[in-house]
């Protein structure tokens, strides 16, 4: 038998998950993208929107994306909004705009925030 040693703070929602929340039901109910919140094994928070497209939150509660660029630039163009409202009407724009391209060219295509994720996750997972 097990013991499982979680205390009720270990189970509330962390403030960064909160905002994450704020930003996925504002881009649901104000501009009809779905969007996902998910914590990492690392602990760090991020909103997945799109394919390429995924908000992370830093440790101030800011949010940071990978603006979708389809040109020959070989890094990543990050950017910020510091409330879910600002945040989600940039993302909004972003989404529409990777939208416009079909998935196999997003997916052949740049630097995406998501590979600075899964690196971040190959670092600091347990072997």
């Amino acid at each position: 038998m097990t013991v499982d040693h979680t205390s009720p703070e270990d189970l509330a929602p962390h403030p960064a998950e909160l905002r994450a929340r704020e930003l996925a039901a504002l881009l649901a109910r104000s501009h009809n993208i779905p969007a996902d919140v998910h914590r990492l094994p690392s602990g760090k928070i991020v909103v997945s929107v799109y394919y390429g497209l995924v908000a992370r939150l830093d440790d101030a509660c800011r949010f940071w994306w990978v603006v979708p660029a389809f040109t020959d630039r070989h890094r990543p163009l990050w950017t910020s909004a510091a409330t879910p409202v600002a945040a989600a009407f940039r993302i909004a724009a972003h989404y529409r705009e990777i939208r416009a391209h079909p998935l196999t060219h997003l997916i052949g295509g740049g630097y995406l925030l998501t590979d600075v994720l899964l690196e971040h996750h190959a670092a600091v997972a347990p072997v």
